[in-house]
């Protein structure tokens, strides 16, 4: 019998969501949440030229990069423990097995609330991705999809203290990195609930 949606829910109000899993959602959801800071702080120091501002900023650069080091290090452990543990193996083996359709189905009530439902979305490509490639290569891809973000967020520090602001607002090195930052939680805060999904039903089977 395949882990329903209903019964994955239940599990989530009953249990919340793996600590180390609901540790790495919670910096994802931080990554989003900094650069938003971090771009009303550099709209400040170009319109007043304050160096508060400015140190503000940096601070918030730095506290992003050092929130993304601290998520890449937990995948890193995770992917070791897991592969040394054959923990994996069983977790694609429950994700193979598994009714996304009905998962999906079970958890539009409470996550479609749009016309497009990211949430959902995202969801069903996690689980072909990992169908396809597996759990270690899915976070594998996460890491290297972080690093990326790790690399805009480092070459943005480097373009605001060469002042690099222009005439208009936002340069584009602020636009690029706020957008592609805010999508960060859209795939790596959610994939928490594949994973969440495969430990529960591994762990009831």
């Amino acid at each position: 019998m395949t882990f329903s949606g209903t019964r994955f829910l239940d599990s989530i109000a009953e249990q919340g969501i793996p600590p180390k899993w609901g540790q790495f959602g919670a910096q994802m959801s931080a990554d989003g949440a900094i650069v938003t800071h971090l771009v009303a702080a550099v709209k400040e120091a170009h319109e007043t030229g304050s160096s508060e501002a400015r140190d503000a900023a940096l601070r918030l650069f730095d506290e992003k990069r050092d929130n993304l080091a601290a998520a890449r290090q937990l995948i890193a452990t995770q992917l070791t423990d897991y592969r040394e543990s054959g923990r994996w193996a069983r977790l694609d083996a429950v994700v193979r097995s598994a009714d996304v359709d009905e998962l999906v189905e079970g958890m539009r009530g409470h996550f479609g609330l749009h016309p497009f439902p990211i949430a959902l979305e995202s969801i069903r490509f996690n689980f072909e991705y990992v169908r396809e490639h597996g759990f270690e290569e899915f976070y594998h891809m996460t890491d290297q999809y972080l690093a990326e973000i790790e690399r805009l967020t480092e070459e943005g520090r480097a373009a605001f203290e060469a002042g690099e602001d222009g005439e208009s607002f936002p340069p584009f090195w602020l636009y690029k990195l706020d957008m592609a930052s805010v999508e960060v939680p859209t795939h790596c805060h959610i994939c928490q609930n594949l994973i969440t999904y495969a430990e529960r039903a591994l762990d009831e089977s």
